[in-house]
């Protein structure tokens, strides 16, 4: 929970991706919060004072999954506000505000984004979807301690400088700040 806030303040793409952990988790303890209090909360609470914020958090979580219909598959609401927030600035980055910078990183990602999205059944998917896609499966065979290859790093390169660029661009445009840089 705290992480989550954190992160949500300082990266918004590290945060969708920390929360897109934190749902897989809570998927694989079915949603059950006897579960959660169990094996879960003790292992990631940082102060026993925090106790009832965090089992609160995660009921909040589990509720929301399965009144959404989302226990198994999907993404928690808010994380789809945000994605969508992000296509929005994606495509107001580049056709908008005809950023260069951006475009050109955008430029340099699309051949590793079309063979992300083709291994990986995303084929129809936004390029940030894909972008996104990509971060957390190399979260997750870092986080199971399992190798990845120089090349498979050399080509998600592109999409993490996307994924950057978008981020902080996103955390200026929620600080009032964006379109600043302009003038």
């Amino acid at each position: 929970m705290l992480i989550a806030q954190q992160k949500q303040k300082e990266n918004i793409v590290e945060y969708l991706l920390y929360m897109y952990q934190i749902e897989d988790i809570v998927r694989s303890l079915q949603c059950d919060m006897e579960l959660i209090l169990k094996d879960l909360i003790p292992s990631v609470l940082p102060n026993p004072s925090y106790r009832l914020a965090y089992e609160a958090w995660y009921a909040q979580i589990c509720e929301e999954l399965i009144r959404t219909g989302k226990k198994h598959k999907g993404h928690l609401y808010e994380l789809e506000e945000v994605f969508t927030e992000l296509t929005l600035l994606h495509r107001t980055l580049l056709e908008i505000m005809k950023d260069e910078k951006y475009a050109l990183l955008v430029s340099q990602s699309e051949k590793s984004i079309q063979e992300y999205a083709a291994k990986s059944s995303l084929v129809h998917a936004h390029p940030i979807e894909v972008c996104l896609h990509a971060m957390y499966m190399k979260l997750q065979l870092k986080l199971r301690k399992q190798a990845i290859s120089d090349e498979t790093e050399k080509a998600m390169d592109p999409m993490r400088a996307v994924l950057a660029y978008l981020s902080r661009e996103y955390k200026k445009m929620k600080s009032g700040l964006w379109g600043m840089h302009l003038n």
